[in-house]
């Protein structure tokens, strides 16, 4: 639940999600995650606990989505039988703000 406690959501470079992440004393500090790290894709989805979506995937978008602004990475991946599919994870699920910096935490 990241995106509660942070500002400023952005991608950067399709696969760095950065945010202003407000600490426990109130001060926000500047954080970088490199999703590539704990993100992959099997079969045409998102997977968490796997590596390197940016990789295989095309037309990656981040937004902020619904009433609750839930954090939204949206992209396309070849599912291994020649058909591309449209993917979206909430990235709200499995990432956190630790004292001012995103984080990943196991969710799977």
């Amino acid at each position: 639940m990241f995106h509660k406690t942070s500002m400023n959501i952005k991608l950067k470079d399709k696969h760095i999600l950065t945010a202003y992440c407000q600490r426990p004393s109130g001060e926000a500090r500047y954080s970088e995650l490199d999703l590539d790290q704990f993100l992959g894709a099997k079969k045409g989805q998102f997977s968490w606990g796997d590596q390197g979506f940016s990789k295989s995937s095309r037309d990656v978008a981040f937004k902020l989505e619904g009433p609750d602004n839930e954090p939204m990475l949206h992209a396309q991946f070849d599912d291994g039988e020649g058909h591309i599919k449209d993917s979206q994870v909430n990235l709200g699920h499995c990432i956190k703000n630790e004292d001012g910096h995103l984080s990943f935490m196991e969710c799977f």
